[in-house]
């Protein structure tokens, strides 16, 4: 019966470790003549994988590359949600000067200077502009004037209609009076208003009053507005500029005033915003008492944008 035993085990080691037995490691002798040298089978390498680097992300245009989905890492930096717009510009403007004269046998000096300046939010515009005139020749005034206007326009979400209060401002040495001024409201409507084409009109009634008057006793005279503004945009540097404004006396009609002004820029510098400002400006009085109805002044000044 033992000899039957031994046999039996005899069959079993000949066969190998059985399943769900742990088989010894090989003697280190039979690890000698596998051919790697005992110093190198257990190495730091052996024990301790290192981790592989993933692979490198896929070319642009590579077939194998993915898109990001919208939304996901857009970011500039790779977030998670894409990089917001950067922030619309609040305030704009320009100023102005031009300069020309003469000495010798006639003295003569012109001066004009301006400046115009605009805030723009979702809900309200404010602008306002200055111009001022002055001549002398032979030491003697011939022009000395000034144009002040401010507006404020109040916008209506979804909607092409507007309201705006207004004022203005005029100075005039040589007139009969030597103060002007003048307030407004009104409606307006936006026809366009897009980059490269802007159109808007606007109607409203207020008054004027004239300040230091000759002769003349300083009342309130009721009037009425109607008026426009136009922009055209060539190219990244070409750009007409169209603004007029009628006001005629109420309720009569008979008298009547006029302010236009049209004038093509041209951004010389693009850097610095250095701008070339070619135009003219109109001023027109129905009843200007001692002076001439019609003041027509063409310019050519330099100027900054901001």
């Amino acid at each position: 019966m033992s000899g039957r035993w031994l046999a039996v085990g005899a069959l079993l080691l000949a066969a190998g470790p059985v399943a769900g037995q742990i088989s010894s490691p090989p003697p280190a002798a039979a690890r000698a003549n596998s051919g790697t040298p005992l110093s190198e089978t257990f190495t730091p390498d052996t024990l301790f994988p290192k981790k592989q680097d993933p692979p490198p992300p896929p070319a642009a245009g590579d077939p194998s590359s993915t898109t990001t989905p919208p939304g996901v890492g857009a970011g500039a930096d790779g977030g998670l949600f894409p990089t917001p717009p950067p922030p619309r510009k609040i305030w704009a403007g320009s100023a102005d000067l031009g300069l020309n004269g003469a000495s010798g046998n006639s003295e003569l000096v012109n001066i004009r200077a301006g400046w115009n300046l605009r805030r723009r939010t979702e809900g309200n515009v404010f602008s306002t502009d200055l111009q001022y005139v002055y001549s002398q020749q032979d030491h003697s005034t011939k022009t000395n004037q000034a144009l002040f206007n401010t507006r404020d326009e109040i916008l209506f979400p979804n909607s092409k209609w507007y309201t705006f209060t207004a004022g203005q401002l005029e100075y005039d040495e040589l007139r009969a009076y030597r103060f002007r001024v003048g307030s407004y409201a009104g409606t307006g409507f936006v026809v366009f208003d897009q980059p490269g084409l802007a159109f808007k009109l606007r109607s409203g009634a207020g008054a004027t009053r004239e300040f230091g008057t000759d002769g003349n006793q300083d009342r309130w005279v009721p009037e009425l507005l109607f008026g426009y503004d136009f922009r055209y945009k060539f190219n990244d540097r070409s750009t007409f500029v169209s603004v007029v404004d009628f006001y005629p006396r109420a309720p009569t009609f008979s008298q009547f005033r006029a302010r236009a002004r049209a004038a093509y820029e041209f951004i010389l510098d693009p850097a610095t915003g250095t701008i070339l400002r070619l135009g003219v400006q109109e001023r027109y009085d129905s009843d200007p008492g001692n002076a001439k109805r019609n003041d027509l002044n063409y310019f050519a000044t330099i100027g900054l944008k901001f």
